[in-house]
């Protein structure tokens, strides 16, 4: 799957991805993500190699997000499924080398398009516990259903996330 959007490429990692992974894992909120395991290039090309494995087996779930300019990786989004609920959670970050230009709401708001309109979903959800990917989803048209105690577990700490959704029957393309 290739989405395009006005900035944005939002497609499959690339082998050749490796560098920009790592330079985003400088963040310690991104790094946190992927549980610290992402400390050599060595261990990234591993992760790379694993979702090249999941697209050959036809699984689609974590994407690049890549500058469209030079289409150079600048952050990720990742897509979970439940065809049988017709729903879909969505988890992204974007590296903070290009946060605040509009990228994460173009990529969540395209995915959301694309939730809709080609894979027929209803809904499309997205757990988070940082104020500013509460903006981003607020500007995508989401809505705050409420809070989940403790549900994130980083490090040895357990966190609070609020979950944020939008159903096919509020989602408007043009927003």
């Amino acid at each position: 799957m290739i989405l395009e959007t006005q900035n944005l490429l939002i497609r499959k990692f690339k082998k050749t991805d490796d560098a920009a992974l790592l330079e985003a894992m400088e963040c310690p909120e991104v790094h946190l993500m992927y549980s610290n395991g992402f400390t050599s290039i060595d261990k990234v090309r591993e992760y790379i190699q694993l979702l090249l494995q999941e697209y050959q087996e036809g699984k689609l779930r974590t994407l690049a997000i890549a500058e469209k300019s030079t289409n150079k990786l600048i952050g990720s989004i990742t897509l979970d499924v439940l065809e049988i609920f017709a729903r879909a959670e969505i988890s992204y970050w974007i590296n903070k080398n290009y946060r605040n230009r509009g990228y994460a709401t173009e990529a969540v708001r395209a995915i959301i398009g694309h939730c809709f309109d080609a894979l027929s979903l209803n809904r499309i959800q997205a757990p988070t516990f940082n104020p500013a990917s509460e903006r981003v989803l607020i500007k995508t048209g989401m809505i705050c259903e409420g809070t989940l105690r403790q549900y994130f577990k980083v490090g040895d700490k357990s966190l609070d996330v609020k979950v944020y959704a939008i159903l096919k029957e509020e989602y408007d393309p043009v927003k």
